[in-house]
């Protein structure tokens, strides 16, 4: 009887601790597929996210030769692009750009998706002021100090330069020197469009021209996140690049060609001994340079001829000074209200610079493309970029 009572006490016992891991091991089995899915958002949303940034940098590179700011013109008006894929990963991105104020800033958002089955959902959002490309061949927040050849103009819309295209001062000749500091000629000539007396066109050969400062605003740049990856600076013999540090060496006796398709390219300090190529029929690149652009000798060699091909950005907090050898035909344009610009001898720029303050030697040229002043400037408004929660 004792064993039977034993028998019959065990049995139930058995049965509820076998229910009791049948519940354990389906909760286990829950938990885990709830750590997978938490896995699984977390992977596709840093993956979104990542597309949403990457839309972003395609939006802005693509900008100058699209003037996207064209579609958004009246206060509080809006555009939505439609769902465009990444070429590298066949992620997604949408962009929805406002004009938050007449003629003021506007707001561009991106949504971006994963190429995964879960397609998860990221938002980043900037503000950009849009202004036109600087009216001066050379144009500096505060002293401007011209001792080189020649400051004239052309227009690469209407045909290659010539020096006949800047013959008669007031008439056709747009090398302007916009300074809102001091203005100072010590030689050479500079072909403005108006009198002497007026800094945005002075004629003078030699000597301090007075007049009222440019109202021209010069905005400062944010940078665009991170650093280039390595794949997208090629690193031939005599060259070097870090995508951690963002740092660039080109040695002579190398060379780096720039691929629109890789723009906007992200540098800390750019240390070039030799040529920056950009190769016939590219598209619009973009370089930002959060530090120091160091150029020694080489130069840019844009084999499209057209300046608007290609911008250097000075972008971020940093104010050190700039040594710019152009080299000869070179066309583009520099952007870099924060640095000091030295324009070295044997510089022969078609194009603009736009500096925090300008000394040249007496060598150097200037050929300012009028087509610069109709091409927007964009300018991230620093603080802006967030990312927005859903």
């Amino acid at each position: 009887m004792r064993r039977q009572a034993i028998r019959g006490f065990v049995l139930p016992m058995v049965v509820i601790a076998l229910a009791v891991m049948g519940v354990l091991a389906i909760a286990i089995l829950a938990t885990s597929g709830d750590e997978r899915e938490a896995s699984l958002a977390v992977q596709e949303g840093t993956r979104s996210f990542y597309a949403a940034d990457a839309g972003l940098n395609h939006v802005l590179a693509q900008w100058p030769d699209s003037n996207y700011d064209t579609r958004v013109v009246a206060a509080g008006s809006s555009y939505t692009f439609a769902w465009r894929t990444l070429p590298e990963n066949g992620a997604t991105y949408r962009a929805v750009l406002q004009r938050l104020s007449a003629g003021g800033p506007i707001s561009l958002t991106v949504d971006g998706r994963s190429a995964a089955a879960r397609r998860g959902l990221r938002t980043v959002q900037v503000a950009l002021t849009i202004s036109s490309s600087s009216a001066y061949g050379i144009l500096t927040r505060g002293n401007l100090t011209w001792g080189g050849s020649v400051v004239d103009s052309w227009d690469s819309r209407v045909g290659p330069y010539a020096a006949s295209n800047c013959v008669t001062l007031g008439v056709t000749c747009n090398g302007d020197l916009g300074s809102q500091g001091t203005l100072s000629v010590t030689g050479g000539t500079v072909k403005g469009d108006a009198l002497a007396a007026v800094v945005s066109g002075c004629a003078r050969v030699t000597g301090t021209c007075p007049g009222p400062a440019p109202t021209q605003v010069i905005s400062s740049v944010s940078c665009p996140a991170g650093f280039s990856p390595a794949v997208d600076v090629p690193a031939p013999p005599a060259t070097s690049y870090s995508a951690v540090t963002g740092n660039l060496t080109l040695n002579a006796g190398s060379s780096l060609t720039l691929n629109s398709a890789k723009s906007p390219y992200r540098l800390h300090n750019a240390t070039v001994r030799s040529d920056i190529i950009v190769p016939v029929g590219s598209g619009h690149v973009d370089v930002y340079i959060s530090g120091t652009l160091a150029m020694s000798s080489g130069g840019i060699v844009n084999m499209t001829g057209d300046p608007s091909k290609l911008t250097i950005w000075g972008c971020g907090a940093d104010v050190t000074g700039w040594s710019v050898h152009a080299g000869s035909s070179a066309y583009f344009a520099i952007y870099a209200p924060d640095h000091p610009v030295d324009l070295k001898a044997g510089s022969e720029l078609y194009g603009s610079i736009v500096a925090a303050s300008l000394t040249s030697s007496a060598s150097a040229t200037v050929h300012f493309d009028a087509a610069l002043g109709s091409a927007p400037v964009l300018v991230l408004m620093p603080g802006s970029w967030t990312e927005v929660a859903h």
